[in-house]
């Protein structure tokens, strides 16, 4: 799977992700280090990033969720209920098919009228949460929990800059990166799902980005 992270404050908002995906069957130890998991649409402003349920039955779900994310013309009401319908159906396959759990996880970000806005979607096994989220806020997904940093207080972020917030980021998926790979070294039945490189997105409420 992966380890993706969203923060968010009065400043700007920073999506992050690594760039591994493991291919099936696990057991075979393959991947791919480009994968894309992070994406940005700046005429919309916005971010997201995704992990979970990657290619299934010849679906790439990164992709089709990214293509109706762009879909501007339509509300974002609309085009998140679509993600989860489709992700609702193929988790529940999956799930019925391999007998384990099977997840997708989008975190999204818009700036709009100098604010930012922020929301989730979590589809487990066929059941879809969407959620909205108020910044500050850090948020972080992936696999395996044992792998996340632990969250800082609010107040060590909330009032950094944007400039301060993707160094932030970058640094959270680089834990999880060395964090999962100390494990491959140490435990044989391990395999190191979090890796490549560290990708990033971001969106600044004021008028221009930082250089």
């Amino acid at each position: 799977m992966s380890y993706i992270c969203l923060i968010a404050n009065k400043n700007g908002v920073v999506v992050a992700g690594d760039s591994r995906l493991t291919l099936e069957p696990q057991l075979l130890h393959l991947h791919y280090d480009k994968a894309q998991k992070v994406f940005s649409d700046p005429e919309q402003n916005m971010v997201w990033a995704c992990c979970g349920l990657t290619v299934f039955l010849g679906m790439n779900y990164f992709s089709m969720c990214s293509r109706i994310l762009r879909q501007s013309h339509r509300s974002m009401g609309s085009r998140l209920n679509q993600i989860s319908k489709i992700l609702g159906r193929a988790t529940r396959i999956q799930h019925r098919l391999g007998r384990k759990n099977s997840v997708f996880t989008l975190l999204l970000a818009t700036v709009k009228d100098g604010a930012v806005q922020v929301q989730t979607l979590d589809v487990v096994n066929g059941k879809a949460t969407l959620k909205k989220h108020a910044a500050p806020v850090m948020i972080q997904s992936g696999w395996n929990p044992f792998l996340h940093q632990p969250k800082p207080p609010v107040s060590y972020y909330k009032e950094e800059t944007l400039e301060q917030l993707i160094p932030r980021a970058k640094e959270r998926c680089l834990w999880a990166m060395r964090k999962d790979g100390r494990l491959t070294r140490t435990e044989k039945k391990h395999i190191q799902t979090i890796g490549g490189n560290v990708r990033v997105a971001y969106l600044s409420t004021a008028e221009e980005d930082p250089s």
